[in-house]
């Protein structure tokens, strides 16, 4: 696996392109007992020869260090970003990767129309599939070239404590990222393509999922469950 460096004003900002594959098995184990399956099916069928030539799935990331810190925030870089959860979770910390992972604009740009409501869904299954594909990608990446064996990913706007206003925070600490990979963020900071994902990653030797903080009990990427206690532990 081998990331390229952007050209950049921003020291350390590394790009990562992903391969992307689809497998329809996969996909069609995303779908439920749906009345309409048999025709989401024939959709998905249409829609992965369109897709796998053009997605593009890619991130950038760079290595940044922890600087000043109090009760309920921490300075990476220099940016302040207000969250028990960081300041907690980065206590004992001196380095962490910020990151943005997005399956790729080129799906946007497939000639489906949002008005063709089935079509279109099916085509978002295929997104958050690269999307999901993408990110186990960079993960094991970044362990491989940096031997981290542990690690947390936290994400603004995954739960209360660390808001998704916050994005523009991290977002400062990259340059160009509509150049670089892409991605924008937009009025309400949400990112675009909204098959993206943005956070901070570490290695602490004692990893957590920021699942266990999120109340969103049917979001399809969950990896652990809620849990009361590590959230009176991290945002008490």
């Amino acid at each position: 696996m081998a990331a390229a460096k952007v050209n950049t004003e921003k020291e350390n900002q590394q790009r990562i392109d992903i391969p992307a594959t689809l497998e329809r098995d996969a996909l069609f184990k995303s779908l439920k007992g749906e009345k309409t399956r048999a025709m989401m099916e024939k959709y998905l069928d249409e829609l992965i020869p369109m897709a796998l030539p053009v997605a593009r799935p890619k991130g950038v990331y760079r290595i940044s260090c922890i600087g000043a810190r109090g009760s309920g925030w921490v300075e990476i870089d220099g940016v302040r970003f207000t969250s028990k959860v960081l300041s907690k979770s980065l206590s004992d910390i001196d380095t962490v990767f910020p990151f943005i992972v997005t399956c790729g604009k080129e799906l946007d740009e497939l000639p489906v129309s949002p008005q063709d409501h089935l079509r279109y869904y099916c085509l978002d299954i295929i997104k958050m599939n690269v999307l999901f594909q993408a990110m186990q990608y960079f993960l094991d990446y970044l362990k491989e070239k940096y031997a981290l064996k542990e690690i947390t990913h936290l994400h603004p706007g995954e739960f209360a404590d660390w808001p998704i206003e916050q994005q523009e925070q991290l977002f400062s600490l990259f340059h160009n990222t509509e150049e670089a990979i892409g991605v924008k963020l937009s009025s309400t900071k949400t990112i675009q393509p909204i098959k993206s994902g943005s956070g901070i990653l570490f290695s602490s030797g004692t990893s957590f999922e920021s699942c266990q903080l999120c109340l969103q009990a049917k979001c399809p990427g969950r990896r652990a469950p809620y849990s009361p206690r590590l959230v009176k532990q991290l945002m008490g």
